[in-house]
């Protein structure tokens, strides 16, 4: 016997949820700085994960860095909400480090 739930829509991921991408820390340029002075960096390749090339990722507090530069590893980012009005043109991302 079988029951159907009112409301029950099925189960989700919770990354479906969040669409968060996995950045890799290798496959990015130089840490610059914008305007206000806030640290990011830009993708340099197109990747199979959802990553394309030009996108902006931003960083936010400590990170692994050598020199200039992002420390390889992965690092999942999550679109920022300017970036989702836009309908074309390079996104922007905000990471946080693997847990």
């Amino acid at each position: 016997m079988a029951f159907k739930m009112k409301g029950f829509s099925g189960f989700k991921s919770t990354a479906a949820k969040q669409k968060q991408i996995k950045i890799v820390g290798e496959d990015t340029g130089e840490i610059k700085k914008d305007k206000k002075g806030k640290k990011y960096v830009l993708q340099g390749y197109d990747t199979q994960k959802g990553a394309m090339k030009g996108d902006t990722i931003k960083l936010s507090g400590d990170f692994p860095k050598v020199d200039e530069y992002l420390m390889g590893g992965d690092y999942y980012g999550k679109e920022t909400k300017q970036s989702k009005k836009r309908k074309k043109g390079p996104r922007t991302y905000k990471i946080r480090i693997e847990k």
